[in-house]
């Protein structure tokens, strides 16, 4: 099976509690440096996030997601490194998108119309992404795969409509069927929904995001912490490399990009 090597999205989490890395990046030269460093390890794409969305998160008002992501944009920007912003809140949406940051990643999949305006005369790429919670973080609930795998195809039937009909172009929407709690408790939700990612594509002829990087379900399938998952994650990765989605968001870029590399050589 021939690869197709995905665009790599590498994480910074300028957050005090995000569940793999909190705390670690609240400093300005500590999120530049780990950026720098991501870039040089192979990704495409920064993502940013300054709120975090796991269940045991504190919530972060939009001016202090602004405050903390403002500098670290510009700097980043300045060196031509594409940018993602991760965050569900419009306000902070409406702002970086006077920054013309490159991608806007919101965990709830743009549900506020009000914003839809702004969204279609911009030109930043839309990661479109699905939860059981459609609004606000990640919860813990039980679920049904093939029930939650159906509740996808809706969700992403309704919300492109919504966004092509308000002028927003499909070539700049990426879907990202969510991962872990975002899916449920369970870890036979994300897995059913990985083995079924090819089904995504051709329903839907769009670019697919994923992340499972460090993700609760890894953690109870191989019985590791968050910080022993890189194994776990990448051969997650590998799969879905071969599955043909388009972007990766992970933490482990140089794990990631260093097997893309091998594999593609043994593939040539």
């Amino acid at each position: 099976m021939k690869l197709k090597k995905p665009t790599i999205l590498g994480v910074v989490n300028i957050t005090e509690d995000s569940f793999s890395d909190g705390g670690l990046y609240l400093n300005y030269d500590k999120a530049i440096e780990k950026s720098l460093q991501l870039v040089k390890d192979g990704a495409d794409i920064i993502d940013v996030g300054a709120a975090s969305s796991n269940p045991e998160s504190k919530e972060v008002k939009p001016h202090e997601e602004i405050i903390r992501l403002n500098d670290v944009i510009d700097k980043l920007h300045s060196q031509n490194i594409s940018v993602s912003v991760d965050s569900f809140k419009p306000e902070v949406q409406k702002y970086f998108l006077k920054k013309n940051v490159h991608y806007l990643n919101d965990i709830q999949g743009f549900p506020y119309a009000e914003l839809y305006p702004e969204l279609a005369e911009s030109n930043c790429k839309l990661i479109v992404m699905h939860s059981i919670q459609r609004l606000g973080k990640a919860q813990v609930i039980e679920t049904v795969p093939e029930n939650i795998f159906n509740g996808i195809i809706d969700f992403f039937s309704q919300r492109i409509n919504s966004l092509q009909n308000s002028g927003v172009s499909s070539e700049r929407i990426i879907l990202d069927p969510g991962m872990g709690f975002f899916l449920g408790s369970n870890p036979e939700t994300s897995i059913y929904v990985l083995k079924n990612i090819f089904r995504l594509k051709e329903y839907f002829k769009l670019p697919i995001l994923v992340s499972v990087s460090r993700k609760s379900f890894l953690g109870t399938i191989v019985g590791r912490g968050v910080n022993e998952r890189t194994p776990a994650t990448l051969a997650a990765e590998i799969y879905i490399s071969y599955m043909g989605v388009d972007y990766i968001r992970t933490h482990d870029v140089r794990a990631l990009s260093d097997a893309l590399k091998v594999l593609g050589m043994l593939n040539c």
